[in-house]
């Protein structure tokens, strides 16, 4: 099988990034009717959404850099799971404060998932992202091998 290369991750980034877009049209439109909601939730849920959107924010710069690359790996797969992973945190991070405005009614939950989603648009792809989520090719005899001078 062959590498993702950077245009299927531009396709993914744009439907990674959709998701929460759209679901936040969602829970405007088919929003429950107030007596069906909790607001006095609301201070709970604002400072879990903060948390949840601040703890996605670092995890999707500290996590994809843990990931390595294997004896037989690309530099490519290495680059698109890298990018995939921090988008994926991001995405839940910003779902997040929309399921929980849902219960609360509260509109400061949509500041937070926006904070989210422009954190995912900043992780855009470019050519520059990709070659920097990109791994250096490995030293002959690959992970766990020892280099003889």
């Amino acid at each position: 099988m062959s590498a993702p290369t950077r245009s299927v991750a531009l396709a993914v980034w744009g439907a990674m990034l959709a998701t929460p877009v759209l679901f936040a049209g969602v829970t405007v439109a088919a929003a429950p009717p107030h007596g069906m909601r909790s607001p006095e939730l609301a201070g709970m849920f604002l400072w879990i959404s903060a948390a949840v959107v601040g703890l996605g924010v670092a995890l999707s710069h500290l996590l994809p850099r843990r990931i390595r690359q294997h004896e037989h790996g690309s530099r490519d797969a290495v680059a698109f799971t890298r990018l995939v992973l921090a988008w994926a945190l991001l995405e839940g991070a910003a779902m997040f404060p929309l399921v929980a405005e849902l219960v609360t009614g509260d509109p400061l939950l949509y500041l937070l998932s926006a904070a989210a989603v422009a954190a995912q648009l900043s992780l855009f792809p470019s050519e520059a992202r990709w070659k920097g989520f990109s791994v250096q090719p490995l030293p002959s005899g690959g992970p766990g091998q020892r280099i003889r001078p």
